[in-house]
């Protein structure tokens, strides 16, 4: 298998997720170039209807009819504080309890902040919004600060937990998952490299 493959995703994919992949994918297929894009949903999505990129990895619901999307990863959501934080302490959070605290968004309109309004649609009552940003290495570096805590997916602090570096509370009740998938623009011909991926 020979070509050209350009992949796009977010900031979280790109750090966590993709790199693993590709590992795997170029074991596999070393005659394959790979390119890497990373960016905001809506900047993928333009560089894929002007074929600048061949396949994105992009945070779901997508449902665009030029789209083809095939759901691959559910990551779970949780409660990311710095160490110490009376949160830590506690076996689960509900919306009202980190609702108490400031907090580091996901920007507003992106798929991530969709999921976690989701959270708070309910009404601990008004926010306290530190930051908002679709930098997940921002989100942490902050919350590592104590400026605020986050909700953000598990996989993309578990090593920093692991190392002490943040606590990690899970949400009480029904668990929040941000859903991932393959995105591609519909087509007859589908090249072997994207196939393959």
């Amino acid at each position: 298998l020979r070509g050209d493959l350009t992949l796009a995703g977010g900031m979280t994919v790109c750090m966590h997720v993709l790199p693993r992949v590709l590992r795997h994918y170029r074991r596999l297929y070393p005659g394959v170039d790979l390119r890497v894009v990373s960016g905001p949903t809506e900047s993928i999505l333009r560089k894929l209807r002007a074929h600048e990129v061949d396949l994105a990895l992009l945070t779901l619901p997508l449902a665009d009819r030029d789209l083809e999307v095939v759901p691959v990863l559910r990551e779970e959501m949780v409660v990311v504080t710095a160490p110490g934080h009376p949160l830590t302490r506690k076996r689960s959070a509900d919306a009202r309890a980190i609702a108490r605290f400031p907090l580091i968004l996901y920007e507003a309109g992106s798929n991530s902040r969709r999921l976690q309004d989701r959270l708070f649609a309910e009404g601990p009552g008004p926010l306290k919004v530190a930051m908002e940003t679709e930098n997940v290495e921002i989100i942490k570096a902050m919350v590592g600060a104590g400026l605020g805590i986050a909700v953000i997916p598990k996989a993309a602090i578990a090593r920093e937990v692991r190392g002490g570096r943040f606590g990690v509370t899970p949400l009480r009740g029904r668990p929040l998952w941000r859903e991932t998938g393959w995105v591609s623009l519909k087509s007859d011909y589908v090249p072997r490299p994207v196939s393959a991926m």
